[in-house]
């Protein structure tokens, strides 16, 4: 079988596995689910895959990969000067997207997964650790936040958004969060966490 061909088969079990772990999770994903969903027999993975778990590992990468380039963009179009606005920006570009996401989002934030999926995840955790780290540098340069050690803030913030998220994209959540209130909530909590004046606060977007 050709390279090409090889390339194809593996894309076509990489779509397959995506497909359920957004309607069902990581759980869902079996051998005989994804290759069934793919149209080929299960001993086939083998042959276009290390394993299961790795093929996940990929899906894992590229969907969180999607959501870090949203983010990424919402900050890009923020005001570059603007350190608070940046926060802002990702907080409730990730916070939205994750409360759409689903099943998905749950997937990717809090399903107890297998070591090569949680080893991508932790490198997710890594890349929002550094953008904001970035952001929080920013804002005690500029004298919008006060002095903290950016880097503790920001792994502080990423755990805050994650764990307050949890319960709101729950497979099976308690009761209905209304997601405006919710991506507010999370906003307010982390504007306070980095010393930022409230987004409430009459002129405080606009001082400086």
């Amino acid at each position: 079988m050709s390279h090409h061909r090889e390339a194809d088969r593996r894309e076509e079990l990489v779509e397959a596995a995506t497909a359920i772990v957004r309607d069902s999770g990581f759980g869902a994903a079996s051998v005989k689910a994804v290759t069934a969903r793919a149209g080929m027999s299960a001993g086939l993975l083998y042959s276009y895959a290390a394993g299961l778990e790795e093929l996940l590992a990929e899906v894992f990468r590229r969907c969180a990969g999607a959501e870090m380039a949203a983010v990424d963009q919402a900050i890009t179009t923020a005001e570059p000067g603007d350190a608070t606005g940046r926060l802002v920006a990702l907080i409730e570009t990730f916070a939205t997207r994750a409360l759409r996401g689903g099943r998905l989002a749950w997937a990717l934030l809090a399903e107890p997964v297998g070591r090569a999926i949680n080893e991508e995840r932790l490198a997710y955790r890594r890349g929002y650790v550094g953008i904001l780290t970035d952001i929080v540098t920013q804002g005690v340069r500029d004298g919008e936040f006060p002095a903290q050690d950016a880097r503790i803030t920001a792994a502080g913030l990423v755990g805050a958004i994650g764990e307050a998220l949890t319960g709101p994209i729950a497979p099976v959540p308690i009761e209905q969060d209304d997601p405006d209130a919710v991506v507010a909530a999370i906003t307010a909590l982390c504007l306070r966490a980095v010393g930022a004046p409230a987004a409430s606060d009459p002129g405080s977007r606009s001082r400086g």
